[in-house]
């Protein structure tokens, strides 16, 4: 641990006596995303000599609901179905890149924006019966998008001679978010849309929506009268951290 954490204290020495080798371009791959089954990829161009503009794209294919227990001891709802939530994000960064020493080398600050779409497949709970047992799924389909902006501090250095590591260092992000989130259900009584059992079935399912309060999110929703289909929305303030990520590029 002493020895990784001295080596990144040299790294600056090491690229101030040397300019990288190659071209303008960087092709980078986030070694520390893949670890997470995520899969991102980015572009760096250099534009004048202490300045660069970069392109991130990352896509995590849906998957189930990571810190599932976590979440659900958070107590959002009962009424979701947690064990078959899955979810998948697509994120899109363009970066400024300020680096101090020049080059594309050694430390940097990078004010950026990101765009997030995160898929959300979350079964919700609800009962059919005066009874009160949750025992029928209505499958919520949708997504959230989200836009925000923030500043990231980084180190980036020669490795080999066209092999570079970029490590982000620590980075924050803030703005807003807004998601749409459908579901269509099969009452019991599909002759009867009117009757007392569907009308249970709309009611339960509408509490499970009325459950379901994220903090800071706000989420409303309406179960329909007329067709067995129900709507939630999502909104809120969005925040996240970029922090401690290990990308490796080619230079061209």
């Amino acid at each position: 641990m002493k020895k990784s954490i001295a080596i990144l204290l040299f790294l600056p020495l090491l690229s101030s006596a040397q300019s990288l080798i190659g071209g303008n371009n960087i092709i980078k791959a986030n070694l520390t995303a893949y670890a997470l089954g995520n899969f991102g990829l980015t572009y760096e161009r250099h534009i004048a000599p202490h300045l660069t503009l970069s392109l991130g794209v990352s896509k995590m294919p849906s998957r189930n609901l990571p810190f599932k227990n976590e979440i659900q001891n958070l107590s959002i709802s009962s009424y979701i179905d947690y064990e078959n939530t899955t979810v998948g994000n697509l994120t899109i960064t363009p970066e400024l890149r300020f680096y101090i020493l020049g080059g594309m080398r050694g430390f940097y600050l990078a004010p950026y924006a990101r765009y997030s779409s995160m898929n959300l497949y979350v079964p919700l709970k609800y009962s059919n019966s005066s009874s009160n047992t949750l025992n029928r799924k209505a499958d919520f389909k949708g997504s959230i998008t989200s836009m925000s902006g923030g500043l990231m501090i980084g180190t980036q250095h020669q490795l080999f001679k066209k092999v570079v590591i970029d490590i982000w260092i620590i980075g924050a992000h803030y703005g807003s978010a807004h998601g749409d989130i459908n579901a269509t259900y099969t009452p019991t009584d599909k002759n009867h849309p009117n009757s007392q059992v569907s009308q249970t079935e709309r009611s339960s399912i509408q509490e499970g929506i009325n459950s379901i309060q994220p903090s800071p999110f706000k989420v409303s929703g309406t179960v329909s009268q007329t067709t067995p289909t129900a709507k939630i929305i999502v909104d809120g303030p969005w925040a996240g951290i970029r922090a401690l990520g290990i990308n490796v590029g080619i230079r061209f």
